[in-house]
């Protein structure tokens, strides 16, 4: 059974998405090892801070990496426009405009980095008083239920479309957005991470809540990989074409 899987995600990065076996294999097993490794690094409380507190190294990578989701899925959704296959391409550009939003999220829209007050409306119903949305009550519920959907269509969802319904998930716009398999650990992590806190840490404290930086992180990595890969479909595709054309 674990034969066949590595078999199948091998051959799935090789072949559909040109990444070598290898690569596949160690991007895959990154999201458990560097779980594991932020959970160990707990027993030592100011590098445990040092990566996970506000503004420093993890909550600046997952920035960065909603940054370049956003500007390349901007990028695939304009290419599919150009082919005239409009509704992947506005998905894309939704998908685009959600990356850009959690990017702005993640950093509370620059305040601290800017150091402007938050409105008084807002800190009076923000759970960190900070300027932001998705830590207002109802908002941050429905946050936590879309993050918890993405991880599962990501990581389950994709291996059920590729080894169940084989030919649904090859047509071009459904193909266009599946994750590839070797991603789907980073869906994984954020999936099991929201389900745990649901079941065993609903009302949390400080550790689990700053444990959540690591699956952010794996979201953000996969949400950006997937985005430059299938960028770079798109045009292999259209480079293809027109050397058939030519």
């Amino acid at each position: 059974m674990v034969s066949s899987l590595r078999t199948r995600l091998e051959h799935d990065a090789a072949h559909e998405w040109e990444v070598a076996p290898r690569a596949a294999l160690a991007v895959f097993f990154a999201p458990f090892v560097g779980a594991a490794a932020v959970i160990l690094a707990r027993a030592d409380k100011s590098f445990f801070r040092f990566l996970t507190r506000e503004d420093s190294l993890l909550e600046w990578a997952q920035f960065v990496g909603f940054v370049a989701a956003g500007v390349l899925a901007a990028l695939v959704g304009w290419r599919l426009l150009g082919q005239t296959r409009r509704l992947p391409a506005i998905l894309f550009f939704v998908f685009a405009l959600g990356c850009f939003a959690i990017a702005g999220e993640e950093i509370a829209w620059g305040q601290r980095l800017f150091g402007y007050d938050t409105p008084e409306s807002i800190e009076e119903i923000n759970e960190q008083r900070e300027t932001t949305v998705h830590n207002i009550g109802s908002v941050q519920d429905a946050a936590n239920i879309a993050f918890t959907l993405v991880g599962l269509y990501g990581s389950v969802g994709a291996w059920f479309l590729r080894l169940r319904l084989p030919r649904w998930a090859s047509r071009p716009d459904v193909d266009l957005l599946i994750p590839p398999l070797f991603l789907t650990s980073c869906f994984f992590v954020v999936f099991g991470y929201k389900i745990l806190r649901y079941i065993f840490f609903p009302e949390s404290g400080y550790t689990v809540t700053k444990l959540g930086e690591w699956p952010e992180l794996c979201l953000a990595f996969a949400f950006a990989a997937y985005s430059f890969l299938t960028l770079r479909r798109i045009r292999a595709v259209s480079v293809s074409r027109r050397g058939e054309s030519g």
